[in-house]
Formats: structure tokens, sequence, C-alpha cells
């Protein structure tokens, strides 16, 4: 669901041709109006009871976002609108994207929260967190200038500000059970502080697992940032471990930080969704180190890559899944504790500070597991509602369910933690349902693929 596509959208990012920005939708940014041109009219969707449209922000491979005012509280939001009727085939990820949003909650500063879902006539809405800065793809575009001197687009010590936020959001998406499986420059959005901080967002590939077996199947993500694991999964031998393909992953991100280009690319296949690209991909992957790859190897030496970070890199890009070094590890390595400048130490403790707060309600809160299953029957019937066109002249009634955490806590137990704006915001949408839905220990479904 979303702005998630296979096409690695970032391929193209760090070029000097590229003048285009990447949004909250994870696609191209619509081009500036002209000065005197009156501005675009947009539908509204459905939504004119609750949220005044502002302006579109992208297309996505299932459906638009745009930019709403909620009428309530004034708030910007973020909407990703899939019209109806949704194919049936799509059905099953839809539902899965949405479940895993809400479950993930408001838990960490670093993941885009999802707060609310309606049904209209015309579209399924997921109505999100808005982060008002450009994606990092486009921060990193706006590099490039510099790094044809140093040969670094960011420098070690701002790319570790980003890389740091990063791999904590990764590791509490982990620890929910939920493997991400496209982690990328285009889902990770930025808000409009100084530095700013980041947003993990785009939750379409990502999928749960149950107990300690993280193991998966499906062939899924941007060749670009693909593992070699994830790659080979294509013939269906056996499945991948989803939370070391999102280390891979995180160690393509950070190559493309520092350097603007991808360590394995498929150049000579220019199409994502072709195996031929998968392959070029993989054989260079296999065949050779990530630092002596044609392509980048002589950026590596230009940019005078330090040597802890170097080894990072090294312990990131193992073939062999089983020998990879894993987010706690990578935690632990002395490129990733190297002291930060002085702005960014600011800013991180500001962040530490907030999720501190987070966490403090997270160990005291109370999961109803009533109200937990009720919301989960809830969204399950609105996506098959959302297959069905409505009857021509038919006039159905808004459906809305609450993703804020505040519809499936005890409110007793949550108010006396203390004032969490976001956190205790309400919003129609939850309902009773019977009793006995299983909780995990984190408070959350212990498993509804």
């Amino acid at each position: 669901m979303g702005g998630c596509s296979s096409s690695p959208a970032t391929k193209d990012a760090p070029a000097r041709t590229n003048n285009n920005t990447k949004n909250q939708s994870g696609t191209k940014k619509p081009a500036a109006p002209v000065k005197g041109q009156k501005p675009e009219s947009h539908p509204d969707f459905g939504l004119k009871e609750t949220h005044d449209v502002i302006k579109f922000l992208g297309r996505g491979g299932t459906g638009d976002t745009y930019l709403f005012k909620d009428k309530q509280n004034g708030e910007e939001v973020a909407v990703k609108l899939i019209r109806r009727p949704i194919p049936k085939v799509i059905m099953p990820n839809i539902l899965r994207e949405i479940r895993i949003q809400a479950e993930l909650g408001e838990g960490h500063m670093n993941v885009i929260n999802a707060k609310e879902v309606l049904l209209t006539q015309t579209h399924l809405a997921l109505v999100m967190e808005f982060a008002a800065g450009a994606s990092l793809t486009s921060y990193v575009a706006e590099k490039w200038q510099a790094a044809q001197h140093t040969g670094l687009f960011l420098t070690e010590d701002e790319a570790r500000y980003f890389f740091k936020q990063f791999v904590g959001a990764v590791e509490y998406c982990h620890q929910h059970c939920v493997a991400h499986r496209d982690l990328k420059l285009d889902n990770t959005l930025l808000d409009n502080s100084e530095p700013p901080m980041i947003k993990l967002c785009d939750f379409g590939f990502a999928k749960t697992w149950a107990g300690d077996d993280a193991n998966m199947m499906t062939h899924i993500g941007t060749p670009v940032y693909m593992s070699p694991e994830l790659i080979h999964s294509r013939n269906g031998a056996k499945g991948y471990d989803g939370k070391l393909v999102d280390v891979w992953a995180s160690g393509v991100l950070l190559i493309v930080m520092l350097l603007g280009t991808f360590p394995f690319d498929h150049l000579e296949h220019p199409d994502p969704n072709t195996t031929e690209a998968h392959l070029e991909v993989w054989l260079q992957q296999v065949k050779q180190k990530w630092s002596e790859i044609p392509h980048i190897s002589k950026q590596v030496e230009k940019a005078h890559l330090s040597p802890e970070c170097i080894d990072l890199l090294n312990r990131i890009f193992v073939i062999d899944e089983k020998d990879r070094i894993s987010l706690q590890q990578i935690k632990a390595h002395p490129w990733y504790n190297k002291p930060l400048l002085a702005k960014h130490t600011h800013a991180e403790k500001q962040i530490a500070t907030q999720q501190a707060e987070i966490q403090r309600y997270i160990t005291t809160r109370q999961i109803d597991p009533v109200k937990l299953q009720a919301r989960s029957d809830e969204l399950a019937r609105m996506v098959e509602a959302a297959a069905v066109r409505p009857q021509a002249g038919s006039h159905e009634a808004l459906i809305r369910i609450n993703l804020r955490e505040s519809a499936v806590t005890n409110q007793i137990a949550a108010s006396s933690v203390g004032q969490l704006g976001s956190i205790s915001e309400t919003a129609p949408g939850s309902a009773a349902a019977p009793q006995g839905a299983p909780v995990a220990a984190n408070g959350m479904m212990a498993n509804h693929q």
C-alpha cells in the first residue's frame, strides 16, 4: 500500500541531472505551480466531513497520497488513498500493512505513526503522521556539488547521525517481530527540524513473524537494496531471515548516504522488475567484495572512508547471512559509537529524551485484549468492504477506525502516566468484541498472518 514498489526509486537520486525531490508517498513531487496560476483544485475523496484537502503529494503503486488538515484538531496529515473497489489480490497486503502500522503504534520517534483509517464511498484512506521535510533521497541528492570535491555526499559524522536513528527505528520494528523488507532512502523521511530527524515509513512490504523464527519466503523488495539470500529466494529453494535482510539494506543506505551510489547495481539491465536485473545484482554480490566493484572502487578511494567505517560495511556485506553482523552488534561497533558533532549530539539528546518518555508510557500502559481483537476484526471487515464497489446512487456512511494506542489501552492507567499529546489523542472507531484475543508480551496481537 502507498508509494512502495519493486522499482528502486532512488536509483538516479544522487545524479546531478535529477532535479525532482521525493515526498511521503515515496514518489516524485508534483512540479511547483507557476506564479499567477490558479491553485489546482482537488476532490474531497469523501472526507469532507473530517478533513480538508490541501495538496497532492505523490503517486504510489496502489494509490495517491495527499496532504490534508484534520478538521477536529487542525493537524496536517498525510493520507494514502486507494480507490474502490480494491483488487482482491492485494487485499491481504493492504490489511497486513495497516495492522502492522497500528501495532507499531506510537512507540518510536523515528517511525511514522498511523492515526486512523477511513472508508468512504470511493476510497480507503490511511491517515498518517506528516513528515514536513523531504525524503533522505533528496537530502543526499542536494549534496552533489560538495561531493565533487570531497567524494562524500554526507560526511561520516552526519551519516552516522542519521544512521543511528535509522538503526534504532529498524531495531524497534524487529523487537515487535516486524521485518520491513524495503528499507531505502525513499522510505526514510525527514521532519523540518535542524538538523532533521528521520522517520521510517511505508510498510507495504513488511511482514510479521512469530516466536524466534524470522524465516520468510516471499521474493520482494528493491533489487539494489536486496541481500543475496533475498534475491536467491526467487528460486524458492529456501527462505531468508527477515531481520538480516534489513541489516543488509541498512548497509546499502549507509553507503548511498556517504558515496551517493549503490554498491551493487543493475546498470546493464535498467528495468528492476526483470530477472536479468536481479541476476546482475546477485552476481556482483557473490563474485566481488563491495569495495572492489569497478563502479564504486574509485569513489571509495576518493572519499577516504575511515577504517572503522569500512570495517562496519565489510561486516554488513557478508554473503552468508549466518555470519552477517546483527543490529545489536552494529550498535556496539566502534564506528557507530564515535562522537557526533555538537549540533548532532544536542539533537540526539532531544530525541532520546522524548523516546524515554514514550518508553515510560509503554512500560506502564495496559493493552485491552478485547479492544485489540475488536480493532483487528474491524480492519478485516473494512478492507473486505473496500473490495466492493458501492451501488450507484447509494449513500454509505463514513466508516472510521482509530489506529492510535488510546483505542486499545486502559485509559485510566494511561492517563496516570502523564501528558503525551500524540498518544492521548482520541478518535471514533473502537468497538467491543468477544474476549480471548491472544496478546504477546509486548501488548501486540501474537500473529495474524
